[in-house]
């Protein structure tokens, strides 16, 4: 018979398990309901520990007096970046309105090609479909969408400067802080844990920008000698697209492979995908892993639940910061000891990420 001391804990702790599990779906209805501005905060935290080494860089070789200077550098910086990221988008965007007409006519052309050959193959596509009638509405229709999620997105950009600028402002004397808000002990802990995920988040940043830039490269070098419109814009595209997690890399093919099948024909649009895939195989099954692999080791199938789970959260935004979050979960449990081996399942070494994210400086 079992002593009831043992029965109480059980049920102890399978209440405080249930409790748990209410508490993470509560949490992340919070997340959901209030995408507006937590969405927001996580992307400013995130560049908030991708730019903060740049922020003391220039404190140490800026006068006393200067010191202000070094938050107004850093935020120029930042613009200069996403000015010269969202021009290029601008000026792409641009040379594909100046030709969408002709592409339009083509893509119809190409419709009707592929309706006249089903009707001879015996297949009633054009009884099920609207033959090539409203194509142009809907390229249309899928271009003003576009515009309006261009909009919203410039929209967040604007709100995450602000969070941004204003979480660099308070780095200064967050330490003091966490330390006047908790006891010694619980406070150390806090920054250990702070200090080993911004660490872990700008490793992954910085050299999966070096992977992406690689790709986007390759790609739009790739197009350019292939002839394909628009190659640059494309290989920015690859480049921004790269960092959503398995998913990124396909949806990058697609614009470039349109382009070339309403510019080139079948044939050539076949040679275009085989050299897109080949530069993509070779970027994920080759260069990637040795890059990354000794940055982070977050187990695959934990990678994708959380691109997944952040994409159904927060959409498109929600998926760039999958890998950023999934390592802040992974480094939060490794450092609560009741949920370490939560961070063992999560990671393939969870104390190799931390170990690599404690090689940097704050």
């Amino acid at each position: 018979m079992d002593h009831p001391a043992s029965q109480a804990d059980l049920y102890r702790k399978v209440i405080i398990g249930l409790l748990a599990v209410i508490a993470l779906i509560l949490a992340a209805a919070a997340l959901k309901a209030t995408y507006v501005i937590s969405m927001p905060l996580a992307a400013a935290f995130f560049l908030a520990a991708l730019l903060r080494p740049l922020q003391v860089w220039l404190n140490r070789r800026l006068p006393d007096r200067l010191h202000f200077l070094s938050l107004a550098l850093t935020m120029l910086a930042v613009v200069v970046v996403f000015a010269l990221f969202i021009g290029l988008l601008v000026w792409g965007g641009q040379a594909v309105a100046d030709k969408a007409p002709q592409y339009v006519r083509q893509l119809e052309s190409l419709w009707n090609q592929a309706l006249n050959w089903a009707d001879e193959q015996g297949f009633p596509l054009r009884e099920r479909l609207e033959a090539s009638q409203g194509l142009s509405d809907r390229v249309v229709s899928l271009a003003m969408n576009v515009f309006g999620a261009a909009w919203a997105f410039l929209g967040l950009l604007v709100l995450v400067f602000f969070l941004l600028l204003l979480m660099l402002l308070e780095t200064a004397d967050w330490r003091e802080k966490t330390r006047a808000a908790f006891p010694r002990k619980r406070s150390d802990a806090v920054l250990e844990a702070v200090h080993h995920v911004a660490g872990g988040v700008r490793t992954y940043l910085l050299v999966h920008a070096a992977v992406s830039a690689i790709s986007g490269l390759a790609a739009g070098l790739f197009l350019w000698i292939m002839g394909v419109d628009f190659a640059l814009l494309w290989g920015v595209t690859t480049f921004g697209l790269n960092f959503l997690p398995y998913i990124g890399s396909i949806l990058a093919v697609i614009p470039p492979t349109l382009t070339a099948l309403v510019q080139m024909g079948p044939v050539w649009t076949l040679a275009v995908l085989a050299g897109l895939t080949v530069i993509d195989q070779v970027m994920g099954n080759y260069v990637d892993p040795r890059l990354t692999g000794h940055v982070l080791k977050i187990s695959p199938v934990a990678l994708l639940t959380s691109l997944v789970f952040w994409g159904w959260m927060w959409g498109a935004v929600g998926a760039l910061l999958a890998v950023p979050l999934a390592i802040t979960l992974i480094v939060a449990c490794a450092h609560v000891p009741g949920l370490k081996p939560v961070a063992r399942l999560l990671s393939r070494s969870a104390e190799a990420v931390m170990d690599e994210a404690a090689k940097e400086k704050d």
